[in-house]
Parts: structure tokens; C-alpha cells; sequence
């Protein structure tokens, strides 16, 4: 029994070996098949150099309103995120009290008209008899300062009246400028202040600036842009998915951001169908330049190692690493500087386990 027990163990034993071995061979033959590539040519051509950076929407022009008069409101000619237009009628404030001062300055200023035509008058009529030795000197001067004083009156009184037509054109409220007004907190009846209460804020949304910040590196790149007016922009939505509109930088701001080693600059958008909103953050392509007779190749054939950017290419049935100075990407397309590489075929999508001198079978398309 025992002798029958010891024969099974061993001829187990001697199985496994079988299976183990067995394994071990496969694992050999497959570590060393070559590993299967796909391939694409290195080509030649144009490719804009773009840049991507986080921006944000600011209006082009935004005017907080504020009443120049305090009094009750009479009337909101306006409601929530209304689009105006300059001109137009925003609020009026009652103008029962400024009207009342402008009758009262209109009734002064026509009494001392009265008083400096009859002053004038006198001096007039005491020119003649001063030569005669009717009247003295003295009565004449003192004719004749009434009169002065009289004038003077007069000029103060139309200054009066000026102001009091002034106050009262103030209680009529109109946009400075064409734009989409705010949130309304202010209803007709409610108490206003003069230089203090903001009634509503409109901001000109058509043309849209764009603000963003590039590394201060692409500095010229943006003088350039501003010069020749080619400085084009690609505004995104904030997760880079669907296209907002487009426009060109238009400003650069005078200073270089030390601690970020930044600079900021702005682009127009016509934004004609109002898609941008202040405030709002986008996605901002800058084209930096316009590459011509560049190679260009595949955005999966770009590899990162540690002494920089290189790509594979294909030596007797074998993966040779290739060291190149990357320039720029459009998309799915990078353009790199290694002029050796022109025409050659590199390795697209590089398996994991791919390294340099590895076998590698190229798939056919």
C-alpha cells in the first residue's frame, strides 16, 4: 500500500515538472517574438504653433449707474438682463422738487433783469447832466455801481437756473451705453442718494475681451501679433469641447507678472450671438507662428524620457530611440526638428514593453 502510495506522488511529481517546464519554454518563445508596431511616415509641411492657456471673459466696456440727484423713484423703465441701448431711458426720479427750484431761480433771475434795466437806465440818463453840473460826480458812480452790481446779479441768477435745469435733466436716468444690464434690487418708490446708490451695472458684451496670461517666453511672439495684427485666438468652452468664437490679441500689458513670470494680454471677440459672458472662464488657443516645411508627425509617436523628447523609429527589424527638439503641437499633429528623420517611418502608439532594441513586427495598415 505504501509502495502504491510513494508511486502515485512521484508520478504526480514528474507531471508538474512536465507542465512547469513546459511553461517556462512558452514564456521564453513569447518574451522574445517580436513585438507587434504600427508605423507612419514623417512628413513634411506647413503647421500653425498653438498654445493653450486658461482665460477669462471681461466686457469690453461695463458702467456702474449711479443717480447724480437724491429723491424717490417714480418709475424702472427696465427689467433683469435687459439689453439697452445709449440713450435710453433707465429710471426717473420724481422732479417735483428740482422743477420747483427752477421756477423759483427763473422768477429771480427775470426781477433782477428788471433792476439792471433800470439801473442801466439811470446811469443813461444822468450822463448828460453831469457835463451841465445837474448832478455830481458822485451820484453818477454810485449810478453806475448799482448797475454793475445789478449785471453781476443777473450772471449769478442764470448761473442759478443753469444748475437747477441741470438737477432736474438728472432725474431722467438714461444708459451711458449700450449693453446688458444686471439683477435689479430697486423698485419704483424706493429712496436714492446722489453719488452713493448704484442702481444698475450695464456691460458691453458686443465686442468680448478675452484676458489670459502666456509664459513672458512668447513676449515677442505677442508684440509680433499686436503689430501685424495676426495674432489669432481660439476661445473655448472651459472643458475645451465645443468653440466659442475667435478673435485677435488687440493689447499686451505693460508690465511682466515677476512672481509667475507671466504676461498678460487681451483679445477682441465680436461675440456676435452674446455666447460670452463676464466672468465666464474659457479655453484660449494662441497661435504663436506659422510653421513652413516642418516635419510633422503623429502626436502618439511623441515619446518623454528622461534626457528629453525622442521617437522610435525601425532598424533591422529593431526599435531605435531617436532623440528631437519638439517645436509645437496642432491637434493630433507635432512638429519636431530632426532633420535625419525626414521620410522615415516612426512607431505610432509604442507598446509599454517596447524599448530600445526590442524586436518589433510592423502591422500592415
Amino acid at each position: 500500500m505504501t509502495r502504491r502510495i510513494s508511486g502515485r506522488i512521484t508520478l504526480l511529481l514528474a507531471t508538474a515538472l512536465l507542465v512547469l517546464n513546459g511553461c517556462a519554454k512558452h514564456d521564453h518563445v513569447r518574451k522574445h517574438q517580436p513585438l507587434p508596431v504600427e508605423t507612419a511616415l514623417v512628413h513634411t509641411g506647413g503647421m500653425p504653433i498653438v498654445v493653450n492657456t486658461l482665460g477669462q471673459a471681461v466686457a469690453s466696456h461695463s458702467v456702474t449707474v449711479t443717480p447724480q440727484v437724491s429723491g424717490i423713484l417714480q418709475q424702472v423703465a427696465l427689467h433683469s438682463g435687459q439689453t439697452v441701448q445709449k440713450g435710453q431711458l433707465l429710471f426717473q426720479i420724481d422732479p417735483a422738487t428740482p422743477a420747483a427750484q427752477v421756477a423759483q431761480d427763473r422768477a429771480n433771475l427775470h426781477g433782477e433783469i428788471a433792476q439792471e434795466q433800470y439801473d442801466d437806465a439811470q446811469v443813461k440818463a444822468y450822463a448828460p447832466l453831469l457835463s451841465k453840473d445837474y448832478v455830481t460826480r458822485q451820484t453818477v458812480q454810485q449810478a453806475q455801481a448799482q448797475a454793475d452790481t445789478a449785471a453781476a446779479t443777473v450772471a449769478a441768477d442764470r448761473a442759478a437756473l443753469q444748475s437747477a435745469r441741470i438737477t432736474l435733466a438728472e432725474t431722467r436716468i438714461t444708459a451711458p451705453i449700450s449693453g446688458t444690464v444686471g439683477i435689479l434690487n430697486l423698485k419704483s418708490g424706493n429712496l436714492v442718494t446722489a453719488n452713493s446708490t448704484q442702481l444698475v451695472t450695464i456691460n458691453q458684451i458686443q465686442p468680448m475681451n478675452v484676458q489670459f496670461s502666456l509664459p513672458e517666453t512668447y513676449l515677442d511672439d505677442l508684440h509680433t501679433a499686436v503689430a501685424h495684427q495676426t495674432g489669432k485666438v481660439l476661445i473655448w468652452d472651459e472643458n475645451h469641447q465645443h468653440l466659442i468664437g475667435q478673435g485677435k490679441v488687440t493689447v499686451i500689458d505693460n508690465t511682466v507678472n515677476t512672481s509667475s513670470a507671466t504676461v498678460t494680454a487681451r483679445a477682441s471677440i465680436p461675440n456676435q450671438q452674446s455666447l460670452l459672458w463676464p466672468g465666464e472662464y474659457v479655453q484660449v488657443d494662441f497661435t504663436v507662428r506659422q510653421l513652413r516645411n516642418a516635419l510633422i508627425i503623429p502626436a502618439n509617436a511623441l515619446q518623454q524620457g528622461v534626457s528629453g523628447s525622442f521617437v522610435y523609429t525601425i532598424n533591422d527589424g529593431k526599435a531605435v530611440m531617436n532623440p528631437i527638439k519638439f517645436l509645437g503641437q496642432d491637434g493630433n499633429q507635432v512638429a519636431i526638428a530632426a532633420p535625419r528623420l525626414s521620410g522615415k517611418a516612426v512607431i505610432v502608439g509604442a507598446p509599454t514593453r517596447l524599448h530600445p532594441g526590442s524586436s518589433v513586427r510592423v502591422l500592415q495598415p
